[in-house]
């Protein structure tokens, strides 16, 4: 490629002569996209995938929506794994996008409804702000697109789809963006930027603000050096200004999490095992994958699907082959750590991370390093097509005018899926949770309460319904099990006896709530006739939800004295 080319690549108006498209139109696009590729959930705004953890980003963000005006100093107080405090700290919060949400909910908008638009917005913002990163790197609009698309519709994201906290990966492009800002001026306010979005991703994901931290240790120093030396200084200055800045406003956010580690403990070392990805998986597409999931689709497992797709990595070599721009090699080293990164106990990286830093000892999944192969991938696609532009550019003007869409639609075809199959949730509380809501004060048990680890998935459920009722319930559903919760599991099999009723009773259980639909009509029987029989509850209902009765019941020997207070697990 000679000199001329390669200005081509930096020189906006080197480019084909067209328009480029403003944010706003962009935006548009990427709506229009998000709409199409998570097809058909814009048509059911009220239904998510059939999955536990769908259930479960509803949870938080209608707790966080609902705690936040009453008692924010009691926000991670959740309502689950009573008595123990601090249990949203057991999985990632997800406390940006709720809060951006909560208006809605504060406006009668169902929860469902609310989740489901956070989960649009994620592709767009995403898609938008790689888009004006590759676009401020390249001076081409066009590859801004080309690396929208990449780091919004992998099937990376999809592997995430019912995960809240690995689709809001938006601001990490935009620090980044903000981050080439401040090294070209110096300016404090840039760097205080690159620092308050490195903050609104650790608000949004605490594993990509670690994941993202680390690849920023790298990628400084070597942008450093495409600064000449005179402004190297101050922009250094303002970075760390920024730098500071996020981690004063990220520490008090994340104490309580350095606080819920006395419970949860490190993740085991069996996880990183399940969880640390290998080379094959950079090949695995989504099973839903229309052109490879017969392919490939098997070679992975889930948070194991790593494909970027053929297109993307030959637009990679083409943007690192011959000469490549200093700040193109300089997301290739990112690129280089995300992968090793993900191999987890396959290789050195993670490990040495784990026993430096003590963030990583809370994190089990190795493989969500991903997300930044994404965002260095998505970059260097952005810089191969735009090379790729240019040179087409002064050769073949024809084919240069039509690149962008041919780009768009190979890169599109390789991430498209088949449309996903969606259960529409309840948006009004059944009659029980109407009842249980009237009621005074008191701690809920739902039945049939979980046997074994097997069962726990369908709590995903009982938390959903809770939000009707916001009552404290001693069920519940995370990334993490605690002890007193487990030991729970044992105390009720024989439920309805003695034993168990006593065993609620000592956890100042009020309200038990039996469901036909789940235990099945025989089982279901049995525990109401061995409850009738009891003299310690009174009953109430029955109440009708789809699939069967429901029975609630209120324990007469329930200690108000226990049902308020909050322990620490042993």
């Amino acid at each position: 490629m000679d000199r001329e080319d390669r200005r081509a690549v930096s020189a906006p108006a080197a480019l084909p002569s067209r328009p480029g498209i403003s944010a706003w139109g962009c935006a548009t696009l990427f709506t229009a996209l998000a709409v199409l590729f998570t097809w058909p959930q814009a048509l059911h705004l009220d239904a998510v995938p059939d999955f536990k953890d769908a259930y479960f980003n509803i949870w938080r963000m209608a707790w966080i929506a609902h705690q936040a005006p009453l008692d924010p100093l009691h926000l991670f107080d959740a309502n689950i794994f009573f008595p123990l405090p601090n249990t949203l700290a057991f999985s990632d919060a997800v406390l940006l996008p709720a809060l951006l949400g909560a208006p809605l909910a504060w406006l009668g908008v169902p929860s469902v409804i609310v989740y489901n638009l956070a989960v649009l917005a994620s592709f767009v913002l995403c898609g938008l702000g790689m888009f004006l990163l590759v676009r401020d790197l390249t001076g081409s609009s066009a590859a801004g697109i080309v690396g929208g698309l990449v780091f919004a519709f992998a099937p990376f994201r999809f592997e995430h789809y019912a995960h809240l906290e690995m689709l809001w990966a938006p601001w990490m492009p935009l620090a980044l963006r903000m981050l080439h800002r401040t090294l070209r001026t110096g300016r404090l306010s840039h760097g205080l930027w690159t620092g308050l979005l490195v903050a609104l991703q650790g608000f949004s994901s605490i594993y990509y603000v670690v994941f993202f931290a680390t690849s920023l240790v790298v990628l400084v120093p070597l942008l450093l050096l495409t600064v000449r030396p005179p402004d190297r200084r101050r922009a250094l200055g303002a970075l760390m200004a920024g730098a500071v800045l996020a981690t004063v406003l990220l520490l008090p956010y994340l104490l309580p999490y350095r606080t819920a580690r006395g419970v949860v403990g490190e993740r085991p070392a069996g996880d990183l095992v399940v969880y640390s990805a290998g080379p094959k998986h950079y090949l695995a597409a989504m099973p839903d994958s229309v052109l490879y999931g017969r392919v490939t689709g098997g070679i992975g497992s889930a948070e194991k699907r790593l494909f970027v797709g053929f297109s993307v990595m030959a637009l990679v070599g083409f943007g690192l082959w011959r000469r490549a721009d200093r700040t193109a090699l300089a997301y290739a080293a990112v690129l280089v750590l995300a992968i090793a990164g993900s191999f987890g106990h396959r290789g050195l990286v993670f490990m040495w991370l784990r026993d430096a830093v003590f963030l990583y000892r809370g994190l089990r999944v190795p493989a969500r390093f991903g997300h930044i192969v994404l965002l260095a991938a998505a970059v260097l696609a952005g810089y191969g097509f735009a090379r790729l532009h240019a040179w087409l550019g002064g050769r073949r003007p024809r084919l240069a005018a039509a690149a962008p869409a041919i780009a768009c639609l190979i890169i599109g075809g390789e991430y498209l899926m088949r449309p996903a199959a969606l259960t529409p949730l309840e948006i009004a509380p059944s009659q029980v949770y109407r009842w249980l809501r009237s009621q005074p004060d008191g701690v809920v048990a739902e039945f049939p309460f979980p046997r074994t680890p097997a069962d726990v998935p369908r709590e995903g459920l009982v938390l959903y319904r809770s939000t009707f009722h916001w009552k404290p319930m001693v069920n519940g559903y995370s990334g993490f099990y605690p002890r007193s919760y487990q030991d729970l599991w044992t105390a009720l099999e024989s439920f309805p006896s003695d034993a168990a009723v006593a065993a609620l009773q000592a956890r100042g259980v009020t309200y038990l709530v039996v469901h036909e639909r789940e235990y099945g009509r025989a089982r279901y029987l049995e525990v109401v006739e061995g409850l009738a029989a009891r003299r310690d509850v009174e009953a109430f209902g029955p109440f009708l939800e789809p699939g069967g009765q429901v029975r609630a019941y209120r324990l007469r020997s329930a200690s108000p004295a226990v049902s308020g207070k909050r322990i620490l697990d042993p």
